[in-house]
């Protein structure tokens, strides 16, 4: 049987079930062309890239390496839907992955086009993309794959596989029309960790539109109110490791609020974010 099941974030966030039953993605015909990731390789736009014997590494989920039982998950409830990280959806042990962005979830009014239309306005939809970001056939133990910037979130320590920025992108990236450096802080300061986050970074907002970028930049001023904001040039200001730290975090929307008790957290970090 299939289900389509759901990540929750946070330190106790679980994977809860939504529907049985469903065909929610199509296998690919052409995995077969897949290549070994290399973060300077383009895809063609019938290729994926592979990760062979995944189980056997670190960032691999315990999700996958367990036997699919259904009855080990509970339901969603309507309160769970505020803090997802990702869709999976189990279809003849076949794992198929979703990253779950704001862009993802519509909250306007809509009606359903039939011969009798009713008007919804407080139910939020969620949409699921055509293509999984990820898929993982547990018959060969591999993961598929086009775009590493969407996996993050979902397989904490993959972006190790990231490369790191170059100077020059680097010192783009911190020139960029959102950011305004301070006290002498510069491309030549940053670290391996964060050149990785603004490599990934770089890759995330090229997704985005302009729209969308807005949405973003108002969701970092919300969760990282220690994060000087210059309100007449509409810039963040980055002054040392930290602050671009938080900036790149909020541009992957690793900040969420806990259903219980309206902590700001950071996801996979269990860190609170101080106000």
């Amino acid at each position: 049987m299939n289900y389509l099941v759901a990540q929750t974030k946070g330190k106790d966030g679980k994977i809860l079930k939504l529907i049985s039953d469903k065909v929610i993605f199509n296998l690919p015909d052409d995995l077969d062309n897949a290549k070994i990731f290399n973060s300077d390789y383009k895809l063609e736009d019938d290729e994926w890239f592979h990760i062979p014997n995944f189980s056997s590494e670190e960032y691999c989920i315990d999700f996958l390496i367990r036997e699919f039982i259904s009855t080990d998950y509970d339901q969603i409830g309507r309160d769970d839907y505020k803090n997802l990280l990702y869709l999976c959806s189990f279809q003849e042990n076949i794992y198929y992955f979703q990253k779950i962005t704001q862009s993802l979830i519509i909250n306007k009014k809509w009606f359903k086009i039939s011969g009798e239309p009713v008007l919804e306005d407080q139910s939020p939809i969620i949409v699921i993309n055509e293509n999984p970001d990820a898929i993982y056939l547990k018959s060969n133990d591999t993961l598929y794959f086009k775009k590493i910037s969407r996996l993050t979130s979902i397989f904490k320590g993959i972006i190790d596989l990231y490369k790191e920025a170059t100077q020059q992108e680097t010192e783009d990236f911190l020139k960029s029309d959102f950011i305004k450096l301070e006290e002498e802080y510069d491309a030549s300061k940053v670290k391996t960790a964060n050149r990785k986050r603004i490599a990934l970074a770089m890759d995330t907002l090229k997704e985005f539109t302009p729209k969308e970028k807005r949405t973003i930049y108002s969701y970092i001023k919300d969760y990282c109110g220690n994060l000087p904001f210059e309100e007449e040039e509409s810039k963040f200001k980055i002054r040392n490791e930290d602050e671009l730290k938080h900036l790149l975090w909020g541009i992957e929307q690793r900040y969420y609020t806990t259903p219980v008790g309206k902590e700001k957290m950071v996801a996979n970090s269990v860190s609170k974010v101080e106000l």
